[in-house]
């Protein structure tokens, strides 16, 4: 009798930790990268990450009648120093660090990660995802927070993700936190960011509109096409300053506001009541193992000085080793115009290079 007490308990805990799951997975891309215009007494060739280095844990535990806890926290971190991301000023679970319930309503998550608008964007309006020297302009004067790591995230999000009916998947964030940067001064925004994304088959196309703290706002739209022989990829956003008061009322703008991926430029949010226009067109074309990688993007208009007009053009190639591990080479040629001393001595108006060669692995 008690053996059958000890198996049948056995079978039970068996059973209840079979309902809930940990992965464990990851990325490792180190490279070396060559820039021909640097900053005085800066190294132009350095080793580095192409990509966004990462640990990520996700759990999944079915809580019956079709309802599932879900969490996830991802780390990132620099693999040429094993230091956080940034040098260090960024979080250490820069990624992703959210917890919720997934059921017939769809999916609510608390905590912090990217927004519905920036997590759609990047792999699907770019060939490179936004990664190695090449990877093309996008969102240029638009950071989602006012942050150290604030580039397409919120602090203290509230996401919710619909069910996908017929392709469509609709999905928005919120952060209710608040900045006050002296006494009496008039309180943020409340950060929001809203997506409609469809996805059938070869077409995948999106539309998204974001606020920050400041006021600024960014709406994009985004997509791409598999012809089979090639994938094409575009989008266009335009980029909205708030008033004077409300960036200040935001405090220092910490996040870096371009997603130019030379590691060459300096730039600032996007000027008050100012607007850009970005735009990038590419494709990827597989050959086997190897795939080609074309992009040309650029941004213009009466944004703050120093992000006036901007051209990149990027070739690479990605050849896969296996299914998780694959080496790549980039060049990129970037044509920055209209900058009055923003850019480090030796950079404003004029064009830099940049080329890469690296490994990653994935598990």
């Amino acid at each position: 009798m008690k053996k059958t007490l000890v198996a049948l308990a056995a079978l039970a805990a068996t059973t209840a930790f079979a309902q809930s799951t940990v992965t464990i997975s990851g990325v490792l891309d180190v490279g070396v990268r060559n820039v021909s215009k640097v900053a005085a007494g800066a190294a132009k060739m350095n080793v580095g990450a192409g990509n966004n280095n990462r640990v990520s844990f996700a759990v999944v535990e079915d809580l019956g009648g079709g309802l599932k806890a879900t969490a996830n926290a991802e780390m990132r971190f620099d693999p040429a120093t094993g230091t956080p991301e940034g040098g260090g000023a960024r979080p250490l679970f820069q990624g992703q660090t959210r917890v919720g319930l997934v059921g017939g309503f769809g999916t609510v998550m608390l905590g912090r990660g990217l927004t519905p608008l920036q997590a759609a964007n990047g792999g699907n309006s770019d060939p490179w995802g936004v990664t190695t020297v090449a990877g093309s302009v996008y969102a240029a004067g638009f950071a989602t927070d006012y942050a150290a790591g604030g580039e397409g995230r919120i602090d203290q999000g509230i996401w919710y993700t619909s069910p996908t009916v017929g392709g469509l998947t609709l999905a928005a964030s919120m952060s209710p936190r608040k900045i006050v940067t002296a006494a009496g001064a008039t309180p943020s925004k409340t950060s929001q960011s809203m997506t409609a994304a469809y996805a059938n088959g070869p077409l995948m196309v999106a539309v998204g509109n974001e606020r920050n703290r400041a006021d600024d706002t960014i709406t994009a739209v985004f997509g791409n096409y598999n012809l089979g022989v090639a994938k094409l990829f575009a989008s266009h956003a335009t980029i909205k300053g708030g008033t004077t008061a409300e960036q200040a009322a935001a405090g220092t703008f910490a996040a870096s506001a371009a997603a130019v991926n030379t590691g060459t430029t300096v730039n600032t949010q996007v000027a008050a009541g100012g607007k850009i226009k970005n735009w990038t067109v590419g494709a990827t074309v597989p050959m086997g193992a190897a795939t080609i990688r074309v992009g040309y993007s650029g941004w213009n208009g009466n944004g703050a000085v120093g992000q006036k007009d901007d051209t990149k053009v990027g070739l690479g190639v990605k050849y896969d080793l296996s299914k998780r591990t694959f080496i790549y080479s980039d060049i990129a040629q970037q044509t920055r115009k209209n900058l009055t001393g923003t850019a480090a001595a030796g950079r404003d108006n004029t064009t830099v290079q940049s080329f890469d060669l690296g490994i990653a692995h994935s598990f």
